[in-house]
């Protein structure tokens, strides 16, 4: 889908929710969502549920990449950007919007 307005201006102190139109669902281990304006399902992985489960309390893609880095045992630098990564495609893709 590629950088669209939005995704590009989403940095450590963006807070995200979920799309109007996205439903997420737990599935055999993994996230699943549900976008009812695309009718299009995606599948997200450990460190994609939990940005998305973070986002939902309100966390920043910053706060989420600490957390990730302390669960992973990864340096921040490469979860943050790992996670700015992720977020920016997620809303690139509707599933995410900036609050």
């Amino acid at each position: 889908m590629g950088e669209t307005p939005v995704s590009r201006h989403i940095d450590e102190n963006t807070a995200l929710r979920a799309g109007e139109q996205v439903f997420a669902r737990e599935f055999d281990g993994e996230l699943v969502l549900l976008d009812l304006g695309r009718g299009e399902y995606f599948g997200l992985n450990a460190t994609g549920a939990l940005l998305w489960r973070r986002s939902a309390d309100g966390r920043s893609v910053g706060q989420v990449a600490e957390e990730a880095s302390r669960l992973y045992n990864v340096p921040k630098e490469e979860t943050l950007s790992d996670m700015l990564a992720l977020a920016r495609e997620l809303c690139s893709m509707g599933l995410l919007v900036p609050t």
